[in-house]
């Protein structure tokens, strides 16, 4: 006898199994034998036609941001994706402002985790990168907490922000790469010395570059980093500014549906739509990209 069990969903991430849709092929990158029928970038209803039981939905959280004045990058938005009942509302995660995380993304079963902000008062390195609900994500990764203040250290695994950099003539750390990237740290090298801000961490959504500042020689703000596609396209993040004495600001990380912005004089760039961390500004900060929510069946 055939078991009545056989076609139950067997996980948010290894899909629905059935034979239109082949576990093998069914992935972050458009599953197998559906179709993108809806792209959402902002909260309120959703319709789905009568006769639909589930539906495959890959999203975003909004990317973290910095603070006012002097501080690193923020940490990319959460991805998540997988089969859900379908439901007649969503809640997309808006992009962090002055030093916030990013906020939540969710449609029925599945939510992705806005991106780690940085806060320019503690003088934390870059903000963590975003993950899936709960204490790790689907591949057992700690969800990742700010960099430590003034380590300079270049981030590891689970995409963490970059340290800071207090020495002269100092890089900050760069943020960790992951499924979303984190934040680059700040250089706060003083004196006539130069500083360079930490690059923003790469992944499917990337983290924010970091910004140098205090000192009188050359500052250079970090990248942001890259993001991908649900199609394969690879979105770049956005690069920081150079000068003497000004400038230094990061760039804007990418996210998976656009590049992330350039740094415009003392302002960090914006997080690209789709869970970019804003880049580290030296007078104002840039804006984590808001989240994004697709959905197939």
């Amino acid at each position: 006898m055939s078991n009545p069990l056989s076609k139950r969903p067997t996980g948010q991430v290894s899909g629905w199994n059935d034979s239109s849709t082949p576990l093998a092929q069914t992935s972050f990158n458009l599953p197998y034998g559906l179709q993108l029928r809806q792209t959402i970038t902002s909260s309120g209803a959703v319709t789905i036609p009568a006769g639909i039981p589930f539906v495959y939905v890959i999203m975003t959280g909004g990317g973290g941001t910095t603070v006012t004045g002097t501080a690193s990058g923020g940490g990319g938005g959460g991805v998540s994706w997988g089969w859900t009942v379908p439901q007649s509302t969503c809640i997309i995660g808006a992009g962090g402002g002055s030093g916030a995380s990013g906020g939540y993304t969710r449609y029925g079963y599945i939510i992705a985790g806005g991106g780690g902000g940085s806060t320019g008062v503690s003088f934390l390195g870059g903000g963590g990168a975003g993950q899936s609900a709960g204490s790790t994500n689907y591949w057992g990764v700690p969800t990742s907490a700010n960099a430590a203040a003034n380590t300079n250290a270049n981030a590891g695994s689970g995409a963490p922000g970059g340290g800071n950099n207090t020495t002269s003539n100092g890089v900050a750390g760069n943020g960790g790469d992951g499924i979303a990237g984190g934040g680059g740290g700040r250089s706060v090298a003083s004196g006539t010395g130069t500083g360079t801000g930490g690059n923003g961490g790469s992944g499917l959504s990337g983290g924010g570059g970091g910004c140098a500042s205090s000192n009188t020689g050359t500052r250079t703000g970090g990248n942001g980093g890259n993001g991908l596609g649900i199609d394969g396209t690879i979105y770049t993040g956005g690069t920081g500014t150079t000068g003497s004495s000004t400038n230094g600001a990061g760039g804007g990380g990418a996210g998976i549906a656009g590049n992330g912005n350039n740094a415009s004089d003392t302002t960090g760039g914006n997080g690209g739509l789709g869970g970019g961390g804003g880049g580290g500004g030296v007078g104002n900060f840039g804006a984590g990209g808001n989240g994004i929510l697709y959905i197939f069946y």
